[in-house]
């Protein structure tokens, strides 16, 4: 079948925004959704890229390419495939995340918060153990919500068998009165 240069080129340029586009979408949900820290999905997605990557240098390689092209080739389709799957696990956490969870837990404010960018932080920082997750999680909080002398914040989550998405919070006052719930903002949104 014959596809002109202008189609070809066309539906590249999509494909590569497509692609961008995912990346972009993809990076924000670390932010959103996080895995269980003995689940082992960054090693079964780099695991993924290096077999997709040996088996296109092997098909190359019996198509007779050079050492050198074959190690470009294997490099560029290692590093694609695992860029595209990076955040595949979280993707996966935060599109059948189901079943709501309410816990509550021991707390700490810190300062700075969670990173937002490369140079800026959230106002504080919401620290606490997550059991279920088995790992330490923060998000992003401000200062004028927290009340004087609270110790303890009740969480209600989305869970699912790899992780779980933090939606809201509350605190609980040092007399044991429940503050109104906040919903977890990404990091971008928390001023």
């Amino acid at each position: 079948m014959f596809i002109s240069t202008k189609t070809r080129l066309f539906l590249t340029g999509g494909l590569a925004l497509l692609w961008l586009f995912w990346l972009m979408f993809a990076s924000r949900l670390s932010h959103r959704a996080y895995l269980q820290a003995d689940a082992p999905d960054t090693g079964a997605m780099m695991t993924i890229a290096a077999l997709v990557g040996l088996l296109v240098a092997w098909r190359l390689a019996q198509k007779g390419w050079r050492w050198k092209s074959l190690l470009l080739a294997f490099s560029g389709v290692f590093l694609f495939i695992a860029l595209t799957l990076w955040n595949a696990p979280e993707a996966w956490v935060r599109a059948t995340a189901s079943e709501r969870v309410q816990s509550e837990v021991m707390f700490s404010i810190g300062h700075p918060g969670p990173p937002v960018t490369r140079s800026q932080h959230c106002e504080a920082g919401l620290r606490f153990y997550d059991a279920w997750l088995k790992r330490p999680v923060e998000l992003c909080t401000r200062d004028d919500i927290v009340p004087p002398g609270a110790r303890t914040v009740q969480l209600e989550k989305r869970v699912t068998a790899r992780g779980a998405v933090f939606t809201h919070y509350r605190f609980i006052s040092v007399a044991g009165h429940p503050q109104g719930w906040w919903p977890v903002s990404p990091p971008t949104q928390a001023r």
